[in-house]
């Protein structure tokens, strides 16, 4: 994006103190803040000095990620830091957690062990938070949401650690700042009498509130905290410019319908019975590619799909996945990934070579029962751990269907070879999972089925590679997956969005499109929750998200027999 001067954006590059810039999707916060991190660069660094740039998400590092290459040159990028809270929070509390009261080694209980563990707690559950408090100081081991309170307790108690991290940062600029949480609002907050932030902020935009610490008078309280400049570039739209996206999707957050379509904004309703579904969703994507190359003349190179509940991603998954004759739509599914990567140690352990039938089935039974305790399925579990038990004592001992049917699969892994092609070895064992028809393995494969869509499939699939090529089998695969989705999930970017992307709204949060579509599916998944009452704000909010993440036309695939609430009064081209 190309960066124009005009009398705000020149107050805030030559603001000396904290300054908090406010605006809609496309208005041009991160290009101003970038071309601010470059003018501090270039007024000069000392060594080892870089400037910070936090957002909450890895979609939004990604993003702010290819707007600095675009930006900025390579000279200066070097001196900018990119990350989100997480790595921040995890790099301080790795390297100072001892002065907790914490072991010197402290590693991650990654989400889905986390989830396993709690047994169907909640987040507020307050035996799971002592829990979680006795992992850290006893063991370790620290979960995600301790993170940010833990930076803060280390900030609170040490101000040599304040300046340390002040002197390194001279400048820290804070994306998505209304939705920080509690404690990585406060970490910023202690950090502020000695450096300069800046904060980009869009309160239409916060859609993670139902989160406990992220509080709807965030802005407020850094207002209140910083007393900064306060620039408003308003409604100003970069991203979208030519067509009327922002404009629709402002119309619908502030409920006024204007009774005219809008540039850029179409609606297609479908039948709600499955084979009409399916065909729709699938025909959905040739309209949208048909629509933005006759409005640009080029054909779209990421087109985002995407529904307000997971389930809804699993339906456009499988009417794009085709099969009995119909082609496979090619796509990528971003989705919570906790029991995809509890059900991918089971086939990894599969991958593994396999000495001890009934070592490995106790070690599986034992896995899959993990995957259950994530659902807070605690009977399944514990029936699962039962019959490891018995495995390991080298008998069956019940009459679940489980047991023998993996048995039968290891005992037939133990006696063939794997061809060493990462891909195809993983889909051989997943499609066996598949053919059991045991309900437990069928789960198993149909959480796997996505996991090398995950942008993760290439560093997993890299990693197994390099063990078979020094080994020739796949020695730890468990381990050696384990190690390359923690490194991802605490310090990866999401990568690119090429192609065709299926995802929540609230996981489209930070991207952006050439173009999107939104499925909306009846009364299981409204556009506004039935809990919600009218005027449905936060439906509203999350719906204004999802359609002002195309840069060229959003397409509304609409139930046509229970219409939304949030689009009545509203008219979009056909």
């Amino acid at each position: 994006m190309t960066f124009v001067s005009c009398p705000d954006r020149d107050q805030i590059l030559s603001a000396t103190g904290h300054v908090v810039v406010t605006g809609g999707p496309g208005s041009g916060k991160t290009t101003v803040a970038l071309r601010k991190a470059l003018l501090r660069i270039e007024a000069g660094l000392q060594p080892a000095q870089k400037v910070l740039f936090l957002s909450f998400s890895r979609a939004a590092v990604a993003r702010i990620m290819q707007a600095a290459r675009a930006n900025l040159p390579r000279v200066a990028r070097q001196s900018l830091d990119i990350q989100t809270f997480h790595s921040f929070c995890w790099q301080l509390v790795r390297g100072h957690g001892y002065l907790l009261g914490a072991p010197k080694h402290i590693s991650l209980l990654a989400p889905h062990d986390e989830r396993a563990l709690r047994d169907g707690a909640k987040d507020d559950d307050p035996i799971w938070d002592a829990e979680r408090e006795r992992l850290f100081l006893a063991e370790g081991r620290i979960a995600f949401d301790l993170f940010a309170p833990k930076a803060f307790e280390l900030f609170s108690r040490s101000k040599a650690l304040r300046l340390l991290l002040a002197d390194q940062y001279p400048l820290i600029i804070v994306d998505e700042a209304q939705d920080t949480g509690t404690e990585q609002w406060n970490c910023i907050a202690t950090l502020a009498d000695h450096t300069q932030l800046l904060c980009l902020a869009d309160l239409d935009q916060q859609i993670y509130d139902f989160r406990r610490d992220v509080s709807p008078h965030r802005l407020a309280d850094i207002m209140a905290v910083l007393k900064p400049l306060e620039i408003d570039l308003g409604a100003q739209n970069n991203r979208s410019p030519g067509v009327e996206i922002l404009k629709c999707g402002n119309d619908i957050l502030a409920n006024v319908p204007r009774g005219t379509p809008y540039r850029g904004v179409s609606q297609r309703a479908f039948r709600p019975d499955a084979t009409v579904r399916d065909t729709a969703i699938r025909q959905a994507v040739g309209m949208l590619y048909r629509n933005i190359k006759a409005e640009t003349g080029c054909p779209p190179t990421s087109i985002g799909y995407l529904t307000n509940w997971g389930k809804g991603v699993t339906i456009i998954a499988r009417a794009l996945q085709g099969g009995n004759g119909v082609r496979e739509i090619p796509h990528r599914v971003v989705m919570d990934e906790v029991e995809v990567l509890l059900a991918t140690r089971v086939v990894a352990l599969c991958l593994e070579p396999i000495t001890d039938v009934w070592q490995a089935l106790a070690i599986g039974l034992d896995l899959i029962a993990e995957v259950y305790r994530s659902r807070g399925n605690t009977t399944k579990a514990g029936t699962l751990r039962r019959a490891a038990h018995d495995a390991r004592a080298g008998r069956m001992g019940r009459r679940a269907r489980c047991p023998p049917a993996l048995k039968n699969i290891l005992e037939a892994l133990s006696m063939e070879s794997h061809t060493g092609e990462p891909g195809a070895d993983w889909l051989s064992v997943r499609r066996r999972f598949a053919a059991s028809g045991v309900e437990e393995l069928k789960l198993i494969a149909q959480n796997v089925i996505y996991l090398m869509a995950f942008n993760r499939g290439r560093r997993i699939a890299d990693t197994l590679v390099d063990t078979w090529q020094r080994y020739g089998s796949y020695v730890e695969a468990r381990t050696l997956i384990e190690a390359a989705i923690t490194e991802d999930q605490i310090v990866g970017a999401e990568g690119g969005l090429e192609g065709l992307n299926v995802m929540t709204m609230h996981k489209s949060k930070g991207k952006e499109f050439d173009g999107v579509i939104l499925l909306h599916l009846g009364r299981l998944s409204p556009f506004s929750p039935d809990s919600e009452i009218s005027p449905h704000v936060k439906s509203r909010r999350l719906l204004r998200v999802g359609i002002t993440r195309a840069r060229h036309h959003t397409l509304l695939l609409t139930d046509a027999f229970s219409p939304s609430p949030l689009l009545q009064g509203h008219r979009f081209n056909n």
